[in-house]
């Protein structure tokens, strides 16, 4: 070997050895991302000077499936994704060892027509064993020109970093599949706070404007909107109604958590394996899980525009498709929508926030349920109510004074019903604490400021300051849109139209970004 020779390998040496650390770290940053394996994949195309990078999980049958997969700084579609040698993906799933393919190897006509020069693969293996019996997938690179050098060095660095990938995979597979049992469990437990009848909830006078139209919806199909303030017991009055028409199981979903396509689809009707980064397993949405029940939708109007459609056509049809669902029948799911919402709907429509049909599509009943300030003599009922769910085995009751207070018409109740119920748990937690184990609870365990919902107090902000602050963020909102339309628009301009680059430059996940400019109508 040549001098040349020597010092052209000693610097591929150093500049792989700098770029494993550096890959290390980006690792280490990027972990508990759902991007983590595409930015591992840039990392890699970017060290080895591949044009391509695949991700590859091995199903129960064997079958090699890529879940991710990217070009220089872009996402390969799914024609692309076939475009790779399956040879050498099966050689290194059959032996667990790293393979290196060079033009003129064995099987080299098929990747020749795809303009493979040369491609590397290393198994993924589990931190337990490095076994061709352990082995769950495979990274893959390859090389389209023709006098790139790829040898054992660029094969010792795709193999380092195959491992550390293992160890975060198997560590991310595992919180997903606990947090997915999580959240199954609290989807159908059974140990929830128990509901009260609908028989009792509809008894207190004041309710008998709604009776009518809540007992014949019982009966009913037909999707339910629950209107009114915060904390007035719109979830509870719909649990009920579910429970009182046995439509269960009933799962509920709030809204609104975020404005991402993917994360809101995959909540609600769930995803394949690989269908998106960082879907490392399959998950059953909550339409899935709601099958012959009811499915409350709190916070309806906080779902972005771009994911309403789907809802529409869930409502008009009864058929999903999950993420990566390659089947060409829908599954059905048979629900009764319930959904809630604190909002003016019709505003929201008129301002172009929310689908004009799909507000008369979920509002096919519509109840409002009415504050506590307007129902202000059931306040001592409602709380001997809670106190009897929350310590059945004491039996609670209202002292005279505590229920003239409870009652009193300087009360305006800001947070409703929900105020009223921390009022009277941290009234019985006093009690207790001072030695007090009923069953009579006095005023005197009361806060006044629990009662009026100050500033500092258990209850939230005062109606009318709430109000106002919605109304000067509703106000912002078009600005807020237009600001933001113009910086992500100049953020593409100076990358060239790369939206990876411009979400880098953003400081956004690429993922957030291209929701955020299918929101705002922006095309890349």
């Amino acid at each position: 070997m040549s001098k040349r020779d020597l010092e052209a390998r000693l610097d591929r040496q150093v500049r792989l050895w700098h770029d494993l650390r550096a890959l290390v770290s980006r690792l280490a940053a990027v972990a508990d991302r759902a991007t983590f394996l595409d930015d591992v994949l840039d990392t890699l195309v970017e060290s080895l000077g591949a044009d391509r990078g695949l991700i590859l999980l091995t199903d129960d049958a064997g079958e090699a499936h890529a879940i991710n997969a990217r070009g220089r700084g872009r996402a390969l579609p799914p024609a692309e994704r076939d475009e790779i040698s399956r040879t050498i993906v099966a050689e290194v799933h059959r032996s667990g060892r790293p393979v290196l393919w060079e033009v003129g190897a064995a099987g080299s006509d098929s990747q020749l027509s795809l303009g493979i020069m040369s491609a590397l693969a290393a198994p993924l293996r589990p931190a337990r064993g490095g076994t061709a019996a352990f082995t769950r997938g495979v990274v893959y690179v390859d090389f389209r020109e023709v006098d790139r050098v790829v040898g054992e060095l660029e094969r010792a660095f795709l193999e380092t970093a195959a491992d550390l990938v293992s160890v975060v995979l198997e560590r991310n597979e595992a919180l997903a599949t606990t947090r997915e049992q999580l959240r199954e469990a609290l989807v159908r437990d059974p140990a929830l706070p128990r509901t009260p009848a609908l028989d009792v909830l509809l008894a207190p006078p004041s309710m008998a404007p709604v009776r009518a139209e809540i007992e014949g919806a019982v009966a009913s199909d037909l999707p339910i909107l629950m209107l009114g303030e915060s904390g007035t017991g719109k979830t509870l009055l719909a649990r009920a109604i579910a429970e009182a028409g046995g439509r269960v199981p009933i799962v509920r979903a709030v809204l609104g958590m975020s404005d991402d396509l993917n994360t809101i689809a995959s909540e609600l009707f769930g995803h394949e394996r690989g269908a998106f980064s960082g879907a490392l397993g399959r998950r059953t949405g909550l339409v899935e899980h709601a099958d012959g029940g009811t499915l409350i939708l709190d916070e309806i109007l906080n779902l972005p525009l771009h994911a309403q459609q789907l809802l529409l056509d869930f409502t008009q049809f009864g058929v999903f498709r999950p993420l990566g669902h390659g089947e060409a029948a829908p599954r059905r799911s048979r629900v009764r929508l319930i959904c809630a919402t604190n909002g003016d709907g019709r505003a929201a429509v008129r301002a172009g926030r929310f689908r004009e049909d799909l507000y008369y599509r979920i509002g096919a009943i519509t109840i409002t349920v009415p504050p506590l300030r307007a129902r202000r003599e059931d306040a001592p009922s409602l709380a001997e109510g809670y106190l009897r769910r929350i310590d059945p085995e004491r039996a609670w009751v209202l002292s005279l004074d505590a229920r003239r207070r409870l009652a009193a018409p300087d009360l305006a109740w800001p947070g409703n019903v929900r105020q009223l119920e921390a009022a009277v748990h941290r009234a019985r937690d006093r009690a207790r604490a001072r030695g007090l184990d009923g069953p009579t609870l006095d005023l005197a365990c009361f806060d006044e400021r629990w009662l009026r919902g100050e500033p500092g107090a258990a209850g939230p902000p005062a109606t009318g300051e709430l109000l106002d602050e919605w109304r000067a963020l509703d106000g912002d909102r078009d600005r807020l849109d237009a600001r933001e339309r113009d910086v992500i628009l100049r953020a593409l301009a100076a990358a060239g139209g790369v939206v990876a680059h411009a979400a880098a430059a953003l400081g956004l996940p690429r993922t957030t970004l291209a929701s955020r400019m299918q929101r705002l109508k922006i095309k890349a």
